[in-house]
């Protein structure tokens, strides 16, 4: 039985974790300055190369902002962050969206996914939609709910692919990991048949090229998320 070998995070990563976990806990605020290089060197007891690569990561991340001769300060990552921002939040949170950004990505799917309906609509052939079809029969049959869930992110991943929108299909995929999660609490709280009764008509509107029912109904599933007394995620 082969084994693969086990990783282990560089210095480097390590040193872009800390700060990145200082700054998403809020132990760094928007605004503070970092220590001089130097500093973090003597203080973290790694070398100023490790340091200088870490930072400009971080830069690019969106976590900092370097002004030469003046230092490092935390930036807002909510206003300058990447996919790898999102990446870097998700592992904070064990791999889930906080509350806050799992309400976030809800109300981005109300605006997104009609756009991904039409573009489906104009761009994906009869055969291409049908791929939609033998994983909805997998939910069907699926009693464990972790698998479902795995399916349901599945599906709606298919669906933003036949939509050839590149840089959609890229955003979904990037969060596909808490999607399960979301997609659990979803369904403990809706109930199986209601979420299936979604999807099933979902599915249906889309392969008999009804667009205007299938983004209605993506709408209907998201609202009771949002929406209403019962509402799982509240401002």
């Amino acid at each position: 039985m082969p084994f693969d070998k086990i990783s282990v995070p560089s210095v480097r990563e390590a040193f872009v974790s800390t700060i990145e976990d200082k700054i998403l806990s809020g132990e760094l605020k928007v605004g503070d300055r970092l220590p001089p290089a130097r500093q973090l060197c003597q203080d973290m007891g790694v070398s100023l190369t490790i340091i200088n690569a870490g930072i400009a990561e971080l830069a690019a991340k969106g976590f900092v902002t370097v002004k030469p001769r003046h230092g490092t300060y935390v930036a807002d990552y909510r206003m300058q962050g990447t996919t790898e921002t999102m990446v870097a939040m998700m592992r904070f949170n064990g791999g889930d969206l906080n509350e806050r950004d799992a309400r976030s990505f809800w109300e981005s799917r109300t605006a997104v996914d009609p756009l991904i309906v039409d573009s489906l609509m104009r761009r994906a052939s009869d055969d291409q939609i049908r791929q939609l079809t033998p994983i909805l029969e997998q939910m069907r049959q699926e009693k464990d709910i972790s698998r479902i869930c795995v399916l349901i992110t599945e599906f709606f991943q298919k669906i933003y692919e036949l939509s050839d929108n590149s840089l959609m299909y890229l955003l979904y995929h990037s969060t596909v990991i808490p999607q399960r999660r979301l997609y659990a609490l979803y369904i403990q709280h809706l109930g199986l048949k209601k979420t299936m009764d979604h999807l099933e008509t979902i599915h249906d509107s889309i392969v008999h090229r009804q667009p205007e029912k299938a983004k209605k109904e993506m709408l209907e599933m998201i609202r009771p998320v949002l929406e209403g007394p019962d509402a799982i995620y509240k401002e």
